[in-house]
């Protein structure tokens, strides 16, 4: 008999409390199965449990040795079933939350070949801008947001933008174009419900500048609709407002004050082994992006 078959004996007596609830689970005598763990305890030169005719009462050593066995093969049956996984064709539903625009660009345009690779996956695709509770909600994975999470979730940068600050011909035809950040404040500003603070704006050279939004929203599109209609000035990321800014339906405000690089997460619950479903639609989301 293997130490491995002994140690699982040894977890299962103590799990049972007895020896004759273990043997019979295994099948064989109590005599059969106190002579593994006095091998057991022969090799390791300690004695694991103090026999008596009524219970059984585990040592201080037995005790410490329980706990890391039972991690160690709780571990090896993990890892057993992630190999067996990887032989197997992702199934189930996969639930995915991810930003509007980021879902347009990387997520949505490749969703037919996905699905076609792996048939046996339904999808749940929530487009939404929020953070939401991952475990809570039973979400899968979040996808393309800039905001930081919860240290308990695994977060992974997938690209990289910047806000634009920009404005309508229009709007500035009427209300003019500013010069520098201190003239914001005499403008109509649209601003998002989740940024913290929304009514802030932060350059790259540290300069804050407070302001009075005379529009709050909770989705980027609808920003970008507002902006386009002359509204007010607007902050959305560069891949929101590619297109207008190409085609001139909106300017850049003051270009050499824009802030920084911002990184673009996607995050999912921690756990030692991925599930295939997740693992997969990561992998070639990634690819994607990388195209």
């Amino acid at each position: 008999m293997s130490k491995l078959e002994r140690l699982a004996t040894f977890i299962q007596v103590v799990d049972e409390n007895s020896f004759a609830a273990a043997a019979r689970k295994q099948g064989i005598s109590a005599a059969a199965i106190s002579k593994q763990i006095a091998a057991l305890e022969t090799e390791l030169g300690v004695q694991l449990i103090q026999r008596s005719t009524r219970h059984l009462a585990l040592t201080e050593t037995g005790q410490q040795y329980y706990l890391h066995c039972k991690k160690t093969l709780n571990d090896l049956t993990e890892a057993e079933s992630l190999i067996a996984q990887t032989h197997t064709e992702p199934s189930g539903i996969l639930h995915i939350t991810s930003s509007r625009y980021f879902a347009a660009q990387y997520v949505i345009p490749h969703l037919a070949e996905f699905m076609n690779k792996y048939p046996k996956l339904t999808i749940k695709l929530e487009l939404a801008e929020r953070f939401p509770d991952l475990a809570q909600e039973n979400i899968d994975i979040l996808f393309g947001v800039s905001m930081e999470g919860p240290t308990e979730l695994v977060r992974r940068r997938v690209a990289s933008t910047r806000y634009i600050l920009c404005a309508s011909p229009k709007y500035l035809k009427k209300y003019g174009t500013p010069k520098t950040p201190d003239e914001l404040i005499h403008h109509r500003y649209i601003t998002h419900n989740m940024r913290a603070p929304a009514n802030i704006l932060i350059f790259k050279n540290n300069k804050e500048i407070q302001l009075e939004p005379v529009l709050w929203l909770n989705d980027s599109r609808a920003m970008l609709n507002c902006a386009l209609q002359g509204i007010g000035i607007v902050k959305l990321h560069e891949y929101v407002v590619r297109t207008a800014l190409a085609k001139k339906q909106l300017i850049e405000v003051f270009p050499k004050y824009h802030e920084g690089e911002l990184p673009i997460y996607l995050y999912y619950q921690q756990a030692r082994y991925l599930q295939p479903k997740i693992r997969y639609f990561i992998d070639f989301c990634l690819t994607k992006i990388k195209e």
